[in-house]
């Protein structure tokens, strides 16, 4: 029967969704965030929450100095999928956005912008400057992280110059003075002659570097041997004041020529291959610790010697067994020469130059010197051999130039005192990944002490006191805690602005002599010690929250870093660590797996990203990627994050379109009413949905992209919503078998846009509006409902019946797709399907009431008893029903339509 096309168009009941057709993610964005802004979002998700167990991820400053980069968004994108996902599990959720704003590249930026140095400028005056650069990239920062759709208290922020924040800063210092664990020290700390100031250990970046490599005779006095030593830094020779040796080592005199050369017994074949010596002769041996006292002739200065001493941390492993000693320039050279009672020579000034003490290297920069020293020692015949060494070397991270090692007097946290403490505090901290705590474990067990001081003026001041009658520098807690009170008032500017007097309790006295008369230090705090005491400064001020947080969660580099640093002040200052858990993230890549720079210029600007494609791509491209290892970035991962968005939103704007005339309050179908595959649908999605909270419950947000995106595509879509279509469309609207999908629908809808929502916050809003439109759901955002989860479950019986259906619909749809490539069918529903079951899964199916031509999408099926599944699909015969395409031979089996199949026929009369 020939049928005009689009008869029967008015009796199919097709979607009519309210979410647009297209996303317009670049146009509507920014819409919504002024929505946001306009309905105060954050408040009103504190205050709809206001009874509710308070949940704080404490946010780890960034540093304002730029632009932000994906790394930052990385950081923050993943910090509000935390925090939107615990919100929607109906906790209170505090999140005050922080920056990080004193130190060197700041400073590095005024001198670029006025020309002048710190030196040049009065010091109010500079810090004021730095201020203001700080301001103005906090704002600029503040203003991207928002237009990636983070929320948190933008109007409340912290920032390490404010005042209350630095006098907090100030108050835990004093209470580690008090309790003993800031000292005073002259001892080597890594030193930055470009920016000339110290270093801690987190401001060390180490990278390949090649260095001289050496070998160098010292003449002798009263011996028959020259002590032979090995180094990398030629430079460091004029500081030597002794030779270290291995106690319980032998070391031989090696003759060569007529010359005897003291090496040890272990490393004798390695030198001498290194030097050149074909030929040589062992005439001696002795024991270390024999050794101790020699005195030998300075390699660089006539006038002075240098001491053989013996020392445990001599190695066999490399050199010559002796080391070269210069304790103004080695930490371990340090430890030895303090219990050797040496002398600690230190030749080079702030900037990297020998001072007048050098004598014929005065004004030199030490690298600069190596040339001079070699050629000295070349002259004298101690230079035995001169070539070069690739090497891992520290590195400044601020200027990236390598640093030295230079003996000062600072300030330190003294670790020591309760570094097995902090050990064992990592015990009660959950880490994610959990391998994470053997990274910062490793490195608190064997840092160094804390070195605070800086000799900048971009900082917090150390309220250090110096007392001009015996030069005496000290910490007074009376002192420091009058300085507080001025820096809540005025803000540390307050040290530059009065005068030392001020700070002065009334009859103050130096501690040493009894002196009356001081002058203010001017050294400030280790920008590290800013950032590592936010969780007294933040925890502690801001209302509601509470110490320990929630939740710190940074780069896997923070763990030499902020995890640390605010581990190491938490433990004196509160007695347990600063966080209850620890996530780390990887650093983000290019797509060759290199790192981002200017340099390559393969950098991407999350910024630029967002206004392309819209920040719910960059969101969605970010959390799908594996973030506990480096992430590589790309074209071809923003391209597989929009065809994922692509299917994630088509599929509810489906299914919201097909509950136009949906009002659950009467044409909610209970669940044992439902039809089996609404009932299994259900059951399947909220089995999913279970899995997909247990991944953000633990942090694993690329698991979420990796259970929603195949199921969505391979069951969701693919199984049910192609199998439903037709009943949706066709069966009368008011119909049980209508109703009964409109309900699975209607529960999936909700659910689907939440749990989508801490990812894709901007589409989840839109996903809201729609079903706002429909009267499903209430709240003016999805931000402020609390998760819709269902426990629905079906009997064992029933996900049996669902299995041998799904076998039979995966052999049904081989074969059919087999002979639509041979042209003998043109689409599913020309199919007719005979299946053959053991009689058990038979009987199963049977009473399961699946509809297997529904689930097959194919016009006839017939079910046999067989030994086993067999499937076998044919051309259905009969005429195509015009309505609903099936291949039917009951057309016009009703006189009222007689060219629609009986189904049709009756739906049509239903729906009159």
């Amino acid at each position: 029967m020939n049928v005009g096309k689009g008869k029967y168009d008015h009796t199919i009941n097709l979607p009519k969704p309210f979410l647009p057709m297209r996303a317009g993610l670049t146009k509507r964005e920014p819409e919504r965030l002024k929505k946001w802004i306009e309905m105060d979002i954050y408040n009103r998700m504190k205050e709809a929450r206001k009874d509710a167990k308070v949940f704080v991820l404490h946010d780890g400053p960034p540093y304002a100095n730029g632009n932000i980069h994906l790394g930052h968004a990385l950081n923050k994108v993943l910090k509000d999928i935390t925090n939107k996902y615990h919100f929607l599990k109906g906790e209170k959720v505090l999140y005050v956005p922080g920056w990080d704003t004193h130190g060197l590249p700041i400073e590095n930026a005024v001198k670029k912008k006025t020309g002048k140095t710190h030196e040049e400028m009065d010091p109010v005056q500079w810090r004021a400057e730095c201020k203001k650069i700080a301001e103005h990239f906090i704002g600029v920062q503040m203003e991207s992280f928002k237009r990636l759709g983070v929320f948190g208290d933008w109007d409340n922020f912290y920032a390490t110059f404010q005042p209350h924040y630095e006098a907090k800063e100030l108050e835990v210092l004093t209470k580690m003075v008090e309790d003993g664990y800031i000292i005073r020290e002259h001892k080597p700390v890594y030193w930055c002659p470009h920016c000339k100031t110290a270093l801690a250990e987190a401001e060390i970046e180490y990278k390949e570097k090649t260095s001289h490599s050496i070998f160098v005779a010292f003449d002798p006095i009263d011996t028959d041997f020259s002590p032979v030593i090995w180094t990398t830094t030629p430079w460091t020779l004029p500081a030597n004041v002794a030779i270290a040796v291995h106690p319980a080592e032998h070391y031989v005199k090696v003759k060569v020529g007529d010359r005897v050369f003291l090496i040890a017994e272990k490393r004798i074949e390695e030198v001498a291959k290194a030097i050149g010596w074909e030929e040589y002769e062992i005439i001696g041996k002795v024991l270390g610790s024999e050794l101790e006292g020699i005195t030998v002739k300075h390699p660089i200065y006539d006038d002075k010697t240098s001491i053989i001493v013996t020392a445990d941390f001599v190695s066999m492993e490399d050199g010559t067994g002796l080391v070269h000693m210069a304790p103004g320039h080695g930490a371990e050279d340090h430890q030895v020469a303090m219990e050797k009672n040496l002398p600690i020579v230190m030749f080079i000034d702030d900037e990297g130059k020998y001072t007048k003490e050098a004598g014929f290297l005065e004004g030199v920069f030490y690298k600069d010197a190596n040339d001079i020293v070699l050629d000295l020692l070349n002259r004298k015949g101690r230079l035995l051999y001169s070539g070069t060494i690739r090497h891992s070397y520290p590195h400044c991270w601020r200027c990236h130039n390598p640093i030295i090692f230079r003996a000062i007097e600072q300030w330190f946290i003294d670790v020591d005192k309760y570094r097995q403490k902090a050990i064992e505090a990592l015990g009660d901290v959950k880490w994610y990944p959990p391998q994470s705590v053997n990274r910062i474990r490793s490195m608190i067990e064997v840092r160094p002490n804390w070195c605070l001081s800086r000799q900048r003026l971009w900082g917090v001041p150390i309220p250090a006191l110096r007392c001009k009658e015996c030069g005496h520098t000290f910490l007074d807690p009376e002192v420091m805690r009058k300085f507080i009170s001025y820096v809540r008032e005025e803000g540390s500017d307050a040290w530059f602005t009065h005068d030392v007097e001020d700070f002065l309790p009334e009859g103050f006295r130096c501690p040493k002599c009894g002196g009356t008369h001081f002058e203010k230090t001017n050294e400030v705090l280790d920008v590290w010690f800013d950032s590592g005491v936010s969780h007294a400064a933040v925890l502690e001020q801001w209302p509601e929250h509470h110490h320990p947080a929630d939740l710190y969660l940074e780069g896997y580099d923070q763990h030499r870093g902020w995890f640390q640093t605010s581990l190491l002040t938490s433990i004196p200052y509160k007695g347990h660590p600063p966080y209850r858990a620890v996530v780390s993230h990887g650093f983000t890549l290019d797509e060759k797996g290199r790192p981002m720079s200017k340099s390559l210029g393969n950098g991407v600007d999350p910024i630029e990203v967002s206004e392309k494609y819209g920040a719910d791509i960059l969101r969605y491209a970010l959390a799908m990627l594996d973030y506990t290892a480096d992430i590589m970035f790309g074209e071809t991962v923003i391209k597989g994050a929009v065809d994922a968005y692509r299917k994630l939103r088509n599929t509810f704007r489906f299914i919201e379109g097909n509950l136009f005339d949906f009002e659950p309050e009467k044409d909610l179908v209970p669940f044992d009413e439902m039809l089996p595959l609404d009932r299994w649908i259900l059951w399947k999605f909220y089995d999913q949905v279970g899995r997909i909270m247990k991944a953000y419950d633990e942090f694993d947000y690329y698991s979420v992209h990796g259970i929603l995106l195949p199921f969505v595509s391979r069951v969701l879509s693919a199984v049910y919503l192609d199998a439903v279509k037709s009943r949706l469309y066709l069966r009368p609207k008011k119909s049980l078998k209508r109703r009964s999908a409109q309900t699975a629908l209607y529960y999936i809808a909700k659910t689907f846009a939440q749990i989508l929502a801490p990812i894709i916050p901007f589409t989840a809003e839109d996903m809201w509006d729609a079903l706002k439109e429909r009267g499903f759901v209430s709240e003016e955002s999805i931000f402020l409902s609390k998760f819709d989860i269902h426990n629905f479950d079906i009997s064992n019986e029933e996900k049996r019946a669902m299995e041998i259906a799904l076998s039979i619909r995966e052999l049904s749809n081989e074969q059919i797709e087999k002979l639509r490539a041979e042209k003998v069918l043109g689409h599913n529903l020309d199919a007719s399907v005979r299946v053959w079951l053991k009689p058990t899964d038979k009987v199963v199916l049977e009473e399961s009431g699946i509809d297997l031509e529904e689930l097959l999408i194919v016009s006839h099926v017939e079910v046999y008893e067989g030994d086993d599944l067999k499937v076998e699909v044919s051309k259905a015969e009969g005429q195509k029903c015009p309505r609903c395409w099936k291949v039917k031979t009951d057309i016009g089996a009703d006189p009222d339509y007689p060219d629609l199949c009986l189904e049709c026929a009756l739906d049509l009369k239903h729906s009159e």
